[in-house]
């Protein structure tokens, strides 16, 4: 009779870890200051099946990285990052548009600095997970002093973490661009 209150108490104390695991996980994902360090949900939790490891993680957010050295050396039409083969195509079609149009595109901005100039200062990357085999890895920065950001996501394809979408647009931005929208549009 004494065993069974010991074999039932982990029953019970396991669920309330879980759910305590997950407040803080939350709690962190909403905490701009841990992101503001250059934390992210990713970590400071276990990474569970399908999610990022840490070292995928620190691999894409310095790619992301790379491209703020000299965002003006950016090719907007060509990123030299990895793409799916949908967002690729989206890519190639919008510089077929270009230069049929001699120009003239849907795309005419530099979504990397999320404007057409840039005077860049305090450049935050960090990632959050979006759901099992997605990752976000997001570029905050000032931008001539007005918040900005630039939200790279990521799917993981076989061994391979590739980009399949940009959405540049401040936290909050009411009306923020999906690339994937924007790009191989008719033109009006």
């Amino acid at each position: 009779m004494i065993r069974t209150p010991f074999v039932l108490t982990p029953l019970i104390v396991l669920p309330l870890t879980a759910t305590c695991g997950a407040e803080a996980v939350s709690e962190a994902a909403d905490d701009p200051a841990s992101e503001a360090q250059g934390e992210s949900v990713a970590d400071t939790t276990d990474a569970p099946d399908g999610a990022i490891a840490p070292e995928d993680a620190a691999a894409l957010e310095a790619q992301v990285a790379a491209l703020y050295d000299d965002p003006f050396s950016v090719d907007t039409f060509d990123p030299p990052l990895p793409m799916t083969d949908r967002f690729a195509a989206l890519f190639a079609e919008e510089r077929a548009l270009v230069d049929a149009y001699d120009g003239v595109a849907n795309l005419d901005f530099a979504w990397v600095i999320a404007g057409q100039d840039a005077a860049i200062a305090n450049l935050a990357i960090t990632h959050a997970p979006i759901g099992p085999g997605e990752v976000a890895v997001l570029a905050r920065f000032d931008n001539f002093g007005e918040p900005s950001m630039v939200r790279y996501e990521w799917v993981r394809q076989g061994m391979d973490w590739l980009l399949d979408d940009i959405v540049v647009g401040a936290d909050g931005d009411p009306a923020p661009i999906r690339l994937s929208q924007l790009l191989g549009r008719e033109l009006e």
